[in-house]
């Protein structure tokens, strides 16, 4: 039987996490062993401290342990019902339904736009956060196999916000307002996720348009927090101009 949209998601996710696990396991083994050969001969179990350093590397070892174990069962029950990978902020639908809507719109051929923020060389295995447009909703994969499926009738505007972090390196978010709240699904590659928001203008308009982004996406996220009334009024008033032209 042919998979779905989201079993393929979620099955592929599986096996990322399911290598990760497996890597951290390993690599947290082999560093526990080199530093018990290390200092085997300077252990003295009559020593309280000693015996104190022990027991957190037990407990270390156990939360590591029981972490794995739970990431391995949630990776599992994905796979077993893809629905479980989804979030709906507004849950307009219950999951079942979202799914199913989801995986129909993806196997008529729907997909309006599927890009991944990152930039890949042509043979590079891809990873990370993915957007993927649908005629009902816009997906934020997060790469671990989660995704936030938002409604595209709540989606009032996005943006390539950049920014600074720290003091020299670039970051930039894929900057999305919504009816409940602001999502953002962040990069590196400034131009390639400035290109992202412009094909995606597309399918969601750019009301506006006559604002520089790089101002006005900091402006509104601070007036959507403060005034949401405020930000709905500027909103349908630039609105109705980019209508009119």
């Amino acid at each position: 039987m042919e998979q779905g949209f989201l079993e393929q998601e979620a099955k592929a996710a599986s096996k990322k996490n399911k290598t990760l696990f497996s890597v951290l396991t390993i690599v947290y083994v082999v560093l526990m062993a080199a530093v018990c050969f290390a200092v085997k001969d300077m252990l003295d179990f009559d020593d309280v401290r000693t015996v104190k350093v022990v027991v957190c590397l037990g407990v270390l070892s156990g939360v590591m342990l029981i972490s794995v174990v739970i990431g391995l069962i949630a990776s599992i029950r994905s796979v077993a019902d893809a629905s479980r990978s989804l979030l709906l902020p507004f849950a307009e639908r219950t999951k079942e339904e979202a799914a199913h809507l989801i995986n129909r719109e993806a196997a008529e051929g729907k997909i309006l736009f599927d890009e991944y923020i990152y930039k890949f060389t042509q043979g590079q295995k891809p990873y990370g956060a993915r957007v993927v447009l649908l005629p009902s909703y816009l997906l934020l994969g997060n790469g671990m196999g989660k995704i936030t499926a938002i409604p595209r009738e709540h989606i009032y505007w996005l943006c390539a916000q950049v920014g600074r972090k720290g003091s020299s390196s670039f970051i930039v978010r894929l900057l999305i307002f919504t009816g409940k709240k602001t999502f953002s699904v962040e990069g590196v590659d400034v131009e390639h996720v400035e290109k992202l928001a412009e094909r995606l203008y597309q399918y969601i308009p750019n009301v506006f348009c006559a604002y520089d982004p790089f101002v006005l996406s900091y402006e509104l996220e601070k007036l959507f927090d403060k005034n949401r009334a405020e930000f709905l009024k500027f909103y349908e008033e630039e609105k109705n101009k980019t209508a009119q032209e």
